[in-house]
């Protein structure tokens, strides 16, 4: 019922990270995949908050040679706020990792919030989802609310990101971020309960 009201209700593509004021002349030549799922295809529930909860694997082709780390932040433009949702941030992923110049295997983005305990995991580092956790949530929409639209964004950068003095946010990661993204590109997912 609630989906249903707010079913014309939506965050919307516009303020989508990709793009975002300060990345309107970054190239969008990345190609971004995953053996999931296709681009705008639906997203196995296995990767929701519905199924196991994990991160999809992705794969990214087309680096340009300066770039030394990846920034990957996964949003939900459809998500009846006035920002996407944001559903994981995984950043400094060292291009010197022969594993990680290809991409990310399934459940690298970790869904327990990372702690000075368990670390940063298989070469990345973690930003705060929209719910202020260190980790990744997979998608959970309103019934009835339709088709939700989950963008995988990935940005090749020319250097590792500075230190933060903990799990940055969104828009932490957007100042970051900002004059050091060489290339972009994005898959979408669709899902809908």
């Amino acid at each position: 019922m609630i989906g249903k009201l707010l079913r014309h209700i939506r965050a919307g593509t516009k303020r989508l990270v990709l793009n975002n004021d300060c990345l309107n002349n970054v190239p969008d030549s990345l190609a971004i995949s995953s053996v999931a799922f296709q681009e705008n295809g639906w997203l196995p529930e296995k990767y929701t908050h519905f199924g196991e909860n994990i991160s999809p694997p992705l794969e990214w082709h087309n680096l340009p040679v300066e770039a030394k780390s990846i920034v990957v932040i996964i949003e939900d433009s459809d998500v009846p706020l006035p920002m996407p949702f944001v559903h994981g941030i995984a950043y400094d992923i060292h291009i010197a990792d022969v594993t990680a110049r290809t991409g990310l295997q399934e459940g690298d983005i970790p869904t327990m919030p990372v702690t000075m305990e368990n670390g940063p995991r298989h070469g990345l580092s973690v930003g705060r989802n929209t719910l202020g956790k260190p980790a990744y949530i997979g998608p959970r929409p309103i019934a009835g609310h339709g088709p939700h639209h989950y963008y995988f964004q990935v940005f090749a950068l020319d250097k590792l990101l500075p230190r933060f003095p903990g799990p940055p946010k969104r828009k932490e990661m957007i100042k970051a971020m900002t004059g050091h993204v060489l290339a972009k590109g994005c898959l979408v997912g669709v899902y809908e309960k």
